[in-house]
């Protein structure tokens, strides 16, 4: 009897039935949630005319709460988001000790969201400051493209760019494109092994076709809905999320002005970037308990009078994890 339904459940040609999935994200009133978030950078640099690389090392911490305060029709939440201060440590060099800065930012939000954890709107709840602010140069301290052997004014433009992939390696950046409210989901129902798009920022690249011209365009990560899997010992929806960019930005600079490399001194400038991230979404909720992110990069600037000796290089490697730490009810009055 046992034997004879062993055999007949190896025999079977059956194949079981795989319900399509809706990852729409769920609240319930009152819902309070702490996530952590841990970042690194870690950077090899050289200068030319210097055999050895110089490391360089940069971590970015931070927690933040979420609050549910309202409701709303179709699956649309108030959520108060806070986020008092972060932890930026930039690391010990052949030149300096390791350095640790706590920024008070003092994120005091109301957002409103989408079951696709898209932001549909942010209100800023702390008062006016009294003296505006001083506008940040963006990027994060891991950007120095000044050497002893280099002038990067020369090449407008160039620190941007260098600085967004470095923004993305750290998975960081505005609340659209940082992990905090991540994955973007969609809206349709899926199978294992579809996929979707969102962007994330912009950079130059090559337009398809045979004119070549290279152009600001949208960079995107494109998901990939992998399925229910057992991770830390329970049943989670996995999402997969891919980004890559690989480009010249010499090429863009060049037709930007409309010049030759001959006339601006720029050979070639590639500039690599790959991610992955890994989200583990709750099977009934569909918030995100984890995310685990990966990813690694770099440049070189080659002048057209020294093709095969870069001026300036780097390699790079980033992780980031996300990790919710405690969920509960807070009561309404």
């Amino acid at each position: 009897m046992i034997f004879t339904a062993i055999v007949a459940a190896l025999t079977s040609t059956s194949t079981p039935i795989v319900e399509d999935v809706h990852l729409a994200r769920t609240y319930k009133l009152g819902e309070k949630s702490v996530y952590q978030i841990r970042s690194n950078l870690a950077a090899q640099r050289r200068s030319r005319g210097l055999q050895t690389w110089i490391p360089e090392d940069f971590d970015m911490n931070y927690q933040f709460t979420t609050e549910v305060k309202a409701l709303k029709p179709e699956g649309v939440v108030d959520v108060l988001y806070l986020r008092p201060t972060m932890t930026m440590i930039t690391g010990e060099t052949f030149d300096r000790p390791p350095k640790t800065d706590i920024e008070k930012v003092k994120f005091n939000l109301l957002m409103t969201m989408s079951p696709a954890n898209e932001i549909l709107n942010i209100k800023d709840l702390n008062p006016p400051p009294k003296t505006p602010k001083p506008k940040s140069g963006g990027g994060t301290p891991m950007l120095r493209l000044t050497s002893a052997n280099y002038n990067p004014v020369q090449i407008p433009f160039i620190g941007q760019f260098i600085s967004e992939v470095h923004r993305l390696s750290l998975f960081a950046g505005d609340l659209q494109s940082a992990l905090d409210f991540s994955p973007r989901l969609p809206f349709e129902k899926l199978k294992v092994g579809d996929t979707w798009k969102r962007t994330v920022g912009y950079s130059p690249q090559k337009l398809k076709g045979k004119d070549g011209k290279t152009v600001n365009q949208r960079l995107d990560y494109v998901y990939t809905y992998k399925g229910l899997i057992d991770s830390n010992g329970k049943k989670v929806y996995r999402v997969e999320a891919t980004c890559g960019l690989d480009t010249n930005l010499a090429d863009y600079v060049n037709q930007l002005f409309e010049l030759k490399p001959e006339d601006t001194g720029l050979k070639s400038i590639p500039l690599k970037f790959k991610s992955t991230i890994e989200f583990d979404l709750d099977q009934t909720t569909k918030k995100t308990l984890q995310a685990n992110a990966r990813s690694e990069g770099g440049f070189q600037i080659i002048l057209t009078d020294l093709p095969t000796d870069p001026v300036e290089e780097e390699t790079f490697k980033g992780r980031t994890n996300l990790r919710l730490v405690s969920t509960t009810i807070v009561k309404t009055k």
